[in-house]
């Protein structure tokens, strides 16, 4: 082996000269393997001759060789080690996919005494309440895939929910994080694995991916009847780390929304609303004695209520929008706006989004208590302004919108947005609700029925007018051909069905009041078939665009059938195409069953 020439046993050489070993012709100077500084500053090749070499020798500078140089690349056997390390998280991690799917007692639960949303951890020994959410692939992973997630088009994706940290004692590796759109948990899983269920369900994670999924189901298919979100506002805030508790429970009410209208990601909308529901009513417990709410608590469970109505029970979807309902009660100078607003206020996307919350929880308040017959909650006496366009709403081009009642009394065609028709008419059919509690009341105590004809005179005089305002502005074929638009059609046409009704069932009318009646009966009965007529293209409609109440115009136009079967041998036809109907949309909706408690 060569040596460097400057150590004891070869000192006698110059410094810099390599020698042979022994037995080579001992002590026979050789040329250098390495160039000179000053040949390496001009870039140019070096004899390598010593004591100097020929550039420096021409120049007159002393040539000198740096032996010593730091080594380049990594350490040896660094990359060999790195590779190991690697092959042993693999294994680690595939050995405990294997375990995990044996003994399939790995879930992710919420603890019963953390109600918030950052509350989600692991747990083996209790269920009170699980996702479930089994994992169903046939190729191993690599270990791309346990860091990145899986790819489009697979049956599993690391989970990211919001506000939570998923731990497991088992693994050995701690803080394995990975980056997110800011839709997540504090501490990302450890491995999509780690999250496996088997309660027999096909079941998926929910990834990145599939949350962006959600969110353009829920504007897709949801907002259309319950426009109360601005679009860019919540996506700027949803990938926003710094979410309220509010905020995050409102975009999984969302999430829950939008599963119960998607086949695909129907198997994951239990858990959701379990967790959703659970963590709202840890919110509402936070908040006792606060003296604001925030806006978005408030739609959370507006959302959840409607879920409630389509896939749980009809009194649950009640009491949490009674919730909802108080909430805006509570904080009622927030959704005010009053003769004084100008278009310059601090905030006009935001104010705007309170109004469409309340006009919303306003609707809805109308068309469940119409099916019932509950008093109202929400008074049409109010400040509150009308909703802007969608348009001018989404680019947040600020608009002066009217008030109800100058809705209600313009006599010209102007088109609004269906939000507008839909609350018109939901204050419409409110009326007509308001008017048969003061007829209960009246035919009680005073036992006088002139007040009640002249009330019904005058609401059925508003409701032609504005039923034929909505028939000029949006033909018939518009009508069938938008969900929004069908179900507020329907609505209309419910309500002549149950001022009908109310003339059969509350006052007996007298002989000057027989022609009003024969009227009525004639309104009537045309109304029915045009619902029948409506029934039928829902059937052409995507399904689950359909508008979820739609199941209570349905059920009122049924029992008419049912209760003046006098009206014409034809009614049995019409009345199995309405339950025709109804049975389908109980794939979608179980809001039709719920409402049969309710018939009269």
């Amino acid at each position: 082996m060569y040596g460097i020439v400057g150590s004891p046993q070869t000192s006698h050489v110059p410094f810099g000269v390599r020698v042979r070993p022994e037995g080579d012709r001992p002590g026979i100077p050789v040329h250098l393997t390495i160039a000179c500084e000053e040949c390496r500053r001009r870039k140019v090749r070096c004899d390598r001759q010593q004591p100097s070499c020929g550039l420096c020798l021409s120049s007159g500078v002393q040539c000198q060789v740096t032996t010593p140089r730091p080594p380049r690349g990594p350490k040896r056997g660094y990359l060999k080690a790195l590779q190991a390390r690697i092959a042993t998280l693999e294994g680690t991690l595939l050995q405990q996919q294997q375990q995990q799917q044996n003994t399939n007692t790995s879930t992710i639960t919420i603890a019963p005494e953390d109600t918030t949303i950052e509350g989600l951890t692991f747990n083996s020994d209790h269920h009170p309440l699980t996702w479930d959410f089994p994992i169903t692939t046939d190729d191993e992973p690599t270990l791309q895939e346990l860091c990145q997630g899986t790819a489009p088009g697979t049956a599993s994706g690391t989970s990211s929910l919001d506000g939570g940290s998923v731990q497991a004692s088992a693994s050995p590796i701690q803080g394995f994080q990975t980056p997110s759109d800011g839709v997540g948990f504090a501490d990302a899983m450890l491995d999509r694995k780690m999250s496996e269920i088997s309660d027999g369900l096909d079941g998926i994670n929910i990834s990145n991916l599939m949350q962006a999924d959600l969110d353009q189901l829920y504007f897709d298919r949801v907002h259309s009847f319950a426009p109360v979100l601005h679009q860019r506002r919540y996506f700027a805030w949803a990938r926003s780390m710094a979410k309220t508790e509010a905020q995050s429970c409102l975009r999984y009410a969302m999430w829950t929304l939008a599963a119960s209208v998607s086949a695909h990601y129907q198997n994951i909308g239990d858990s959701l609303y379990r967790y959703t529901r659970r963590a709202l009513e840890g919110l509402d417990s936070k908040c006792m004695g606060l003296a604001m709410t925030e806006m978005e608590q408030v739609q959370a469970w507006l959302l959840l209520a409607i879920h409630e109505f389509m896939c749980v029970d009809f009194t649950r979807g009640w009491v949490s929008a009674g919730r909802a309902f108080r909430l805006i009660q509570l904080n009622w100078l927030q959704y005010s706006d009053g003769a004084d607003v100008s278009l310059a206020q601090t905030d006009w996307v935001d104010a705007e989004q309170k109004r469409r919350t309340f006009w919303l929880a306003y609707c809805l308040d109308r068309f469940i208590s119409v099916r019932n017959n509950s008093p109202l909650t929400f008074s049409e006496q109010n400040t509150i302004r009308l909703p802007a366009p969608e348009i001018e709403f989404q680019n947040e081009q600020p608009t002066l919108t009217g008030f109800l009642l100058e809705a209600i009394t313009a006599r010209d065609a102007i088109v609004t947005s269906t939000f507008t028709e839909c609350i018109v008419v939901a204050t419409i059919i409110g009326r007509a609700l308001s008017h048969r509690q003061q007829s209960m009341v009246d035919n009680i105590y005073l036992n006088e029925s002139r007040d009640f004809w002249e009330r019904h005179e005058w609401i059925n005089g508003i409701l032609t007018q504005r039923m034929d305002v909505f028939s000029l502005n949006y033909p018939i074929a518009a009508q069938e051909a938008d969900p929004m638009l069908l179900f507020i059609s329907m609505m209309w046409r419910t309500s002549v069905l149950y001022m009908y009704q109310l003339t059969k069932s509350v006052m007996h009318p007298t002989e000057e009041k027989r022609s009003v009646l024969a009227e009525c009966t004639r309104q009537s009965t045309i109304a029915a078939k045009e619902i029948v007529s409506l029934t039928n293209k829902l059937s052409q409609l995507n399904s689950f665009k359909v508008h979820p109440l739609t199941p209570i115009p349905l059920s009122l136009c049924a029992e008419f059938f049912v209760s003046y079967h006098e009206l014409g041998d034809t009614y049995s036809k019409q009345l199995q195409d309405i339950t025709e109907a109804m049975h389908g949309l109980m794939s979608f909706s179980n809001l039709g069953p719920g409402l049969n408690a309710y018939s009269r």
